[in-house]
């Protein structure tokens, strides 16, 4: 049996007591310090675009390379931590029998319960489960955010076709076509009365991955019924994605583990089908361990999991805070719109007041890390944006969890001809995240919800 390392990290973090190695000294490593063999996990794993590249981790989003694509850096044996949580288990690249298991949390988050990591990813894409009892001991809940995910890229991948493939199937009937299977024939067909033995290469949607699916879906309906009553409620289009597959795969077996089959384990290649891809994956990491930590026993790093924290702040910011408000989102493909300050240059700044190009528009960047008016480099692209909107407000939208945190401004010296007498004016906009530490999921919602109208009653008055 392999030995296991298991590294917990928060994610923005900075070196201090903890976040360095220690050697063999049994106490350090029980005060939280870092094991030394777990140095070359963590360098091997550093990079997510290295990890795309091995087709080994799904991302959230998913893209094909990140911009900001460092998960975990080393420098002077310190260790810095940055805007991705999620799961690596990977085995240690050296000659030992040992693998690794590396997780990190948000900071928001206390080390067991993944509470404001749900709450993010159910606002974003829209889930109804706002009120289901996930409080189990024995369960991490890294099981609902995994079925969140699975659930949404069936969507996803529904949309694109449903799934199908070629599959070699044998016959033994009297419709003789395919290739005559000699061996088979005579076994069963001695003697001949007029039926042939055969196979036949038929593209179809009878096929494990799409069995895959189903018993994924069987799993979830049975074991979580809460999350999937919740879920229909909101997207009721799954009602057709589940008729539809089981009308379309009649060979399904209950007493079948697809999870373990040799089809389902190989990758979906096709460019096609790259949803079912990522659907594939995620169907093995619920179904292999499922109601247990899934990822304790993962030997391969196709069992891995990352989350773009800084995408999943952006895209709450935009779902639950500014809505109802007159602001544009903008994408950095263009897709949204984007803020022109050259000939065929463009910026895409997060938040932008919906008004005429030619008037003054307010501007607001959602930043998940730390935030305060040191940040030099967040403070000049603000002010890029002003001077190419002229709005006379912009600010930063950022999560806290210390006691208390002002909402301030400070005015900005500016030209005289270009505003008049009135300065334009900086903002930050800090949403207090509640701690979830002795609170069950449902009250943190509570608590996030009361937090979240409070925000809104100061931006009203902003």
């Amino acid at each position: 049996m392999k030995d296991k390392v298991f590294i917990t990290l928060k994610d923005n973090q900075q070196p201090n007591d903890i976040y360095c190695f220690a050697g063999d000294n049994v106490n350090d490593i029980l005060y939280g310090k870092i094991p030394e063999k777990g140095r070359k996990s963590i360098e091997a794993v550093s990079s997510v675009n290295r990890l795309l590249k091995e087709h080994k981790i799904i991302t959230i989003p998913k893209k094909d390379s990140f911009k900001n694509d460092t998960i975990i850096e080393i420098r002077n044996s310190n260790v810095y931590t940055y805007n991705w949580v999620g799961v690596i288990s990977t085995p240690i690249p050296d000659k030992s029998n040992h693998s690794c298991r590396i997780e990190i949390t948000s900071r928001f988050d206390a080390v067991k319960k993944q509470h404001f990591l749900l709450y993010l990813l159910s606002s974003v894409y829209g889930f109804n489960i706002f009120n289901i009892d996930i409080n189990s001991e024995e369960e991490s809940d890294y099981i609902i955010i995994l079925i969140i995910l699975y659930l949404n890229k069936l969507i996803e991948a529904y949309r694109d076709g449903l799934y199908k493939e070629y599959i070699r199937r044998e016959y033994n009937d009297y419709n003789f076509k395919g290739v005559i299977d000699v061996n088979r024939h005579l076994k069963l067909n001695t003697p001949f009365i007029g039926k042939t033995a055969y196979t036949v290469r038929e593209y179809t949607y009878d096929n494990e991955i799409l069995c895959l699916m189903r018993q994924t879906i069987d799993y979830i309906v049975c074991e979580h019924t809460q999350v999937w009553e919740g879920y229909l409620s909101t997207e009721p289009i799954f009602n057709e994605i589940v008729e539809v597959i089981e009308n379309a795969t009649p060979s399904y077996r209950k007493n079948i583990n697809y999870a373990d089959t040799l089809k389902c384990r190989i990758e979906i290649s096709h460019p096609m089908y790259q949803n079912y891809e990522d659907a594939r994956k995620l169907a093995l990491m619920i179904l292999n361990e499922s109601g247990k930590n899934i990822f304790d026993n993962s030997e391969e790093l196709s069992f891995s999991l990352l989350i773009d924290m800084a995408w999943l702040w952006e895209e709450f910011v935009a779902e639950k805070l500014l809505k109802e408000y007159n602001y544009n989102h903008l994408f950095t493909d263009g897709s949204r719109g984007s803020l022109k300050w050259a000939d065929e240059k463009h910026w895409y700044p997060d938040f932008i007041e919906r008004k005429n190009e030619y008037n003054r528009r307010i501007i607001f960047d959602a930043k998940y890390k730390f935030w305060d008016y040191q940040k030099n480099e967040d403070i000049h692209q603000l002010l890029s944006y002003l001077f190419i909107t002229g709005g006379n407000k912009c600010g930063v939208i950022y999560p806290f969890n210390a006691e208390y945190e002002e909402w301030e401004s400070i005015n900005l010296y500016a030209f005289n001809g270009f505003y008049g007498d009135t300065n334009p004016t900086m903002y930050k906009l800090p949403l207090y995240i509640p701690q979830n530490n002795n609170i069950d999921y449902s009250e943190y919602c509570k608590s996030m919800n009361n937090s979240i109208k409070n925000w809104k009653n100061n931006f009203r008055c902003f």
